[in-house]
């Protein structure tokens, strides 16, 4: 007869087939959650606190050289079209050179502008979208170099 064993608080009990099923059963996902999480790549507030590491030390980390490569990268590709920004913004009509205007040069809120021009904010917020979809596709299309 073979007899179903577990141990509690250092103690060997013996158990039912049903409770001895459930408990390895327990056992097996503890087990299992503790392998599935590699523990050298986990960082808990707790670790870093008994490691002595600050939280503001993790925040002003230095960027890696991929994150300053990319930086790079994307600060020419907006300074690019920064010098191309009078001739794409020429594109658009009246109505639509105000608008970004307000929002994006003046500072203007939506509300404030919808206010500004009497109409309702939602369509100062569709045309904003659709102007700035529409720069989009301009700035897409165009090759500027």
């Amino acid at each position: 007869m073979v007899a179903n064993i577990i141990t509690v608080f250092g103690q060997d009990v013996e158990v039912s087939a049903e409770v001895f099923a459930a408990y390895s059963q327990m056992d097996r996902r503890a087990r299992y959650i503790g392998e599935d999480i590699p523990a050298e790549n986990e960082i808990s507030l707790e670790r870093t606190m008994e490691d002595g590491i600050h939280i503001e030390t993790l925040e002003n980390a230095e960027p890696s050289a991929e994150e300053i490569c990319i930086e790079h990268e994307n600060a020419k590709m907006r300074e690019e079209q920064a010098k191309h920004l009078p001739i794409v913004l020429a594109k658009l009509s009246d109505d639509e050179k105000r608008l970004i205007d307000a929002l994006y040069f003046r500072g203007l809120g939506v509300r404030e502008y919808a206010r500004e021009i009497s109409v309702p904010p939602m369509k100062i917020v569709r045309d904003r979208n659709r102007i700035l979809d529409k720069l989009k596709n301009i700035f897409q299309i165009s090759k500027f170099s």
